[in-house]
């Protein structure tokens, strides 16, 4: 076999797989966005591990033409982008800060989040704490209630409400999520993960 024919070949081999790569990452793209809505019950692993072979094989190797080079780098950055976001999309998910659709409440549910923190150590507390409370009566200065709760309220009340969740759920971490629903303000307290 001459060597003309072993570039030709190997050129034609390189554009077949970005070609299947192309057409890959597009159908995974579809399948995570199919997975974050809540169609899809688990990831497209599968899927995923395919196509990360498939750069693999490409990302060191020494590619003659230009155009391919080209192609392959742009498809190879456009994956990894994609992948990013994924990865973000999934922590968000597992933090609960994003709900797929299948486990969005139907009904009723309009809250609006306006700020959270997790209390778990008390030196990490005040600073938090503190955050929270601004954005409590910002928020309630938007929604024209004139009536000021000072500080030490807002965290004697806070910290009652979470003695008595950690005391109930024997978790030593409580989320707090500062909430609009139906125009009023309201100061949520959920154990943490």
């Amino acid at each position: 076999m001459d060597p003309n024919t072993r570039q030709t070949e190997a050129a034609a081999r390189i554009e077949e797989d970005i070609a299947t790569l192309e057409i890959g990452i597009r159908q995974l793209k579809v399948q995570y966005d199919m997975f974050f809505n809540g169609a899809l019950p688990r990831e497209p692993h599968e899927m995923r591990h395919q196509i990360d072979r498939l750069i693999r094989r490409y990302r060191e190797a020494r590619i003659q033409k230009y155009q391919h080079r080209f192609q392959l780098t742009t498809l190879i950055s456009r994956y990894a982008i994609l992948s990013e976001l994924w990865g973000r999309s999934r922590r968000s998910m597992e933090e609960g800060d994003r709900r797929t659709q299948a486990t969005t409440p139907t009904q009723g549910s309009n809250d609006k989040l306006l700020g959270r923190c997790r209390l778990s150590e008390a030196k990490q507390e005040d600073e938090n704490l503190r955050k929270l409370y601004t954005r409590f009566v910002e928020a309630r200065e938007r929604n024209g209630i004139a009536a000021q709760v000072p500080y030490a309220k807002f965290v004697k009340g806070i910290a009652a409400q979470t003695n008595q969740l950690r005391k109930k759920s024997g978790c030593a971490e409580i989320e707090l999520r500062l909430v609009v629903r139906n125009d009023k303000i309201q100061l949520k307290a959920r154990p943490g993960k």
